[in-house]
């Protein structure tokens, strides 16, 4: 191990060339022909903040410009600079990277500087409309300096874990806080502005003397000052494309870090990690863009779609197909639409549809948001006088002039800090900026432990969230002991072993140590899957892990479910109450296979019925393999089970060995 970790020395310092690490980023990001911006440290010339975005992703933040997502995210080299991510959305719902900020602090005006950087890369005449983060006070002022067109929506998602985080412990039950969280989602998404007022009214009666330090919470930290930046009758009046989570982002972080590995890296080996994961997204879109021009499906064969098929990208015509049927089953009758679909999405909604269904008549592509009909890379062609205006924005001669000037009128060692600064514009890598200076390390070993530096020390797993803490604590004062459902279920550990060992395969029975139970609430799928992967109880996480892999992947799971069947199964996924209905549940085989490729690990799901070992379909094993066992008893609830070494495992789902990808072979 040692000779290959000299081996890969060697071969970095060969890159260098007998340059600095910061020299060689600069050579390798004037050669991908990246846009980069930087600010330095004037005292001691060190890097502070890195600006950069690929070619190909300056070009799809020009096509795509409705919707960006930005969040920062921890861990990713050995400075510790936060990495303020910016994704965007193309209109086959792909997500891509569209710039990345490395920044020695999240403070207002570092957050502007990122902005304004980011600005100069769009075009000017189509500005961001939307633009989704978490509530985090620094960007979102900036936010309004430096985009004060664009809306401001923060994540549903993440305030409902800070309501969780906060409130969950002031109630006495599971029941009274299950109700609680059912009426503050009613809250959110209250389509009309006179629903939510009412929804409101409703929950002062009900809580403000009751639970005053929750409804204070709730009024104070989130209604009074944001409500217009996550309830659903202020937030769907914009164009966000189905974006009021910061899902999307937090799915790309997940990415990143997979590629990434470890945390220690220098930001030279960071970027060409980077380029690689870029290319390979780019690789993704192009392939999606065709998917949309060239695929034909039977479900969009109608009159309605003879104007679109090829035009507009399949995700929008899945969404037109769902309004459709809505036309075809309403029976006219629309008079409570509040326009979601056209607002938020730029397409149609199902009364719009109805007279042309009625008709037999093609629906006019000309009523399709831009955005939908977006699906080449090819340069976009500009108008002559933009282009006459670009050309005269891009001469340099007066600039040329003024150095000259300044230039003669300096003393000669200004005129060398001139020389140098302009042999820096040359040839980016010839600079004489430091890298960032290393955290400081403390001396000696951590206090109450054996190793110097644990496992986390290179790790690039996010610190736990509050809500996360507040989880497993509920966990830990649980003992982890089995959860029943009725009084009538709560039997010893030993007789539910037996019970569920006479529910599985005779092959198995035997290897099964033990059996951790879950709440069946129709989410209990869900949360053994959230058990196993050690994230508490958050099967809402679980959920949304599932929704982003299968739109991420659209593309794959269309080819092995069919399009109708992927949309049942996404649509299954959008559940955030408790419990849940019958449609909501999880659903084996179908499940197994994106559990998998979500978490890169294998699921081995064992019942009665049917049992398999479902493998990842697009990564690679990582460097400890980890595996869930599942199981399924009574006809409509999961477990996980401990299983001992050496079991007999089922066969392999087949679909896994017709569509997984190459690099998934290793498995």
């Amino acid at each position: 191990m040692r000779t290959i970790y000299n081996k890969r020395a060697k071969m970095q310092r060969a890159e260098l060339d007998g340059g600095t690490q910061i020299q060689f980023l600069y050579k390798c990001i004037t050669n991908g022909g990246y846009v980069s911006f930087n600010k330095v440290n004037a005292e001691t010339n060190q890097l502070e903040s890195l600006f950069f975005a690929h070619p190909v992703s300056i070009q799809l933040c020009k096509m795509f410009s409705c919707v960006f997502l930005l969040d920062c995210t921890y861990k990713t080299n050995r400075y510790k600079l936060p990495l303020l991510c910016i994704v965007g959305v193309t209109s086959t719902n792909r997500s891509f990277y569209a710039a990345f900020v490395f920044m020695s602090n999240e403070v207002e005006t570092s957050y502007a500087w990122a902005l304004e950087c980011f600005r100069t890369i769009l075009d000017q005449k189509k500005l961001p409309c939307v633009l989704v983060t978490d509530r985090e006070i620094a960007l979102m002022n900036a936010i309004a300096v430096v985009f004060p067109g664009a809306k401001n929506i923060l994540c549903k998602f993440h305030i409902s874990r800070n309501i969780l985080a906060h409130c969950k412990k002031e109630f006495k039950n599971g029941k009274e806080w299950e109700k609680f969280n059912g009426k503050w989602q009613q809250l959110v998404d209250s389509p009309r502005e006179s629903d939510f007022y009412q929804t409101f009214l409703e929950m002062k009666t009900e809580y403000e003397i009751a639970y005053p330090q929750v409804y204070s919470y709730v009024v104070t930290t989130w209604i009074t000052p944001y409500k217009e930046y996550f309830v659903a009758a202020w937030v769907d009046m914009h164009l966000h494309l189905g974006n009021s989570t910061t899902n999307r982002v937090e799915g790309s972080h997940s990415q990143l870090k997979k590629f990434l590995e470890v945390s220690i890296g220098n930001l030279a080996t960071i970027w060409q990690t980077f380029d690689q994961m870029i290319n390979l997204q780019h690789t993704e879109i192009k392939r999606s863009f065709g998917q949309s021009t060239i695929q034909t499906n039977r479900v969009f064969s109608s009159t309605l779609y003879s104007d679109l098929l090829g035009y507009i990208s399949i995700t929008a015509l899945e969404y037109i197909k769902k309004e459709e049927l809505r036309a075809r089953t309403g029976h006219g009758s629309f008079e409570g639409c509040t326009h979601k679909i056209k607002y938020t999405l730029g397409l149609p909604c199902a009364h719009d549809l109805l007279s042309y269904i009625r008709n037999n008549n093609t629906f006019p592509l000309w009523m399709i948001h831009d955005h939908w009909k977006q699906l080449t890379l090819r340069e976009i062609k500009e108008e002559q006088d933009i282009k006459e205006e670009n050309e005269a924005d891009s001469k340099i001669d007066v600039e040329i002039e003024g150095i000259l000037r300044r230039y003669n009128n300096t003393s000669d060692l200004q005129k060398q800090e001139i020389k140098r600064k302009l042999r820096e514009l040359m040839d980016p890598s010839s600079t004489q900026t430091l890298a960032p200076s290393l955290p400081t390390r403390t001396k000696g070993r951590p206090k109450g432990s054996y190793k110097k530096f644990t496992s986390d020390f290179k790790s690039t797993k996010r610190d736990p969230s509050l809500f996360e803490h507040v989880l497993k604590s509920e966990q830990l004062s649980l003992k982890m002991r089995p959860m029943r459902t009725t009084k009538k279920e709560a039997i010893s550990e030993k007789r539910f072993l037996k019970v569920v060992q006479k529910e599985m395969p005779a092959y198995i029975r035997d290897y099964i140590s033990d059996v951790v139970d879950v709440l069946g609430d129709g989410h209990c799928g869900y949360r053994v899957i959230s058990n196993g992967m050690e994230m508490g109880d958050d099967w809402l996480q679980v959920r949304n892990d599932l929704s982003r892999e299968l739109q991420q992947k659209d593309i794959l799971y269309d080819a092995i479910f069919g399009t109708t069947r992927r949309i049942e199964l996404q649509n299954s996924l959008d559940c955030t109450t408790t419990p849940a209905p019958l449609d909501k549940w999880m659903t084996m085989p179908d499940m197994g296979l994106i559990i998998a490729s979500c978490y890169n690990i294998a699921v081995v799901h064992f019942s009665m019925f049917q049992s398999f070992t479902f493998l990842p379909l697009h990564s690679p094993p990582p460097a400890v393999r980890r595996t869930l066992f599942m199981g399924f008893i009574h006809g409509n609830h999961f477990v996980q089970l401990k299983i001992k070494d050496d079991c007999p495992l089922p066969p392999t789902f087949s679909i896994w060995r017709r569509y997984h990808e190459e690099i998934a072979e290793q498995w």
